[in-house]
């Protein structure tokens, strides 16, 4: 079973390097908010990565960021101690007519996915955030094996709505499992998730921690 803190801290003492997927963008922000960070724009996400040396083995990358080289961003990346490569904050909780807009940039899962293949193309380790089970064939597609699963955008449930929402979350996990048995699927939670929605006992093969840092 493995274990990632995402974090909007660079450094984090007691929690490894390895084990750190730093996203500059989610400083300060509660577990809502952070849901909220791929439209609510706040420093220059990508920049900060790559000047961050040594913050983690994992970057937190704004796919969409219309601005500089993919590959000087890459090479940056990797003078800056970065093995692996997550894309969040994400395009996959836009819905309607905000997803319709922004697809123009283009921020749409599908671009995420193949900006993750050509980051493993280039030498790095991949984490692709999804929430459906459409999203993970897509990624699936681009030739990703390293899944992550957010439980989406949700209303407080009660006790019986919370068990049901688990259990379409672990029929998603399990729909991927028997499409493409080869590819690893960690959930995506944090200390409200599990309280609220008891993520912590999805069957899955890790999981991926958000850090609250609001205060």
């Amino acid at each position: 079973m493995e274990h990632f803190i995402l974090s909007g801290t660079p450094s984090i003492p007691e929690v490894p390097a390895t084990k750190t997927i730093f996203c500059p963008c989610l400083a300060g922000l509660s577990v809502t908010q952070a849901d909220l960070a791929f439209v609510m724009p706040r420093i220059d996400h990508n920049r900060s990565l790559r000047e961050t040396e040594g913050a983690a083995h994992w970057a937190a990358v704004l796919a969409s960021d219309p601005f500089g080289s993919e590959t000087t961003f890459q090479t940056a990346l990797k003078a800056a101690g970065y093995r692996g490569i997550a894309n969040w904050p994400s395009s996959i909780l836009l819905e309607g007519s905000t997803r319709q807009a922004m697809s123009t940039i283009p921020a749409t899962p599908e671009f995420e996915y193949a900006y993750l293949a050509r980051a493993a193309e280039a030498g790095f380790e991949t984490m692709a955030f999804l929430v459906s089970l459409d999203q993970a064939r897509q990624a699936i597609k681009a030739g990703l094996s390293n899944l992550v699963l957010h439980p989406g955008l949700r209303e407080r449930p009660d006790a019986d709505s919370a068990g049901i929402f688990r259990a379409a979350l672990q029929s998603i996990v399990d729909a991927i499992r028997r499409e493409a048995p080869q590819v690893k699927i960690l959930a995506y939670t944090s200390a409200q998730h599990d309280r609220e929605l008891g993520l912590c006992h999805l069957a899955v093969d890790g999981f991926i921690h958000f850090q609250d840092g609001a205060p």
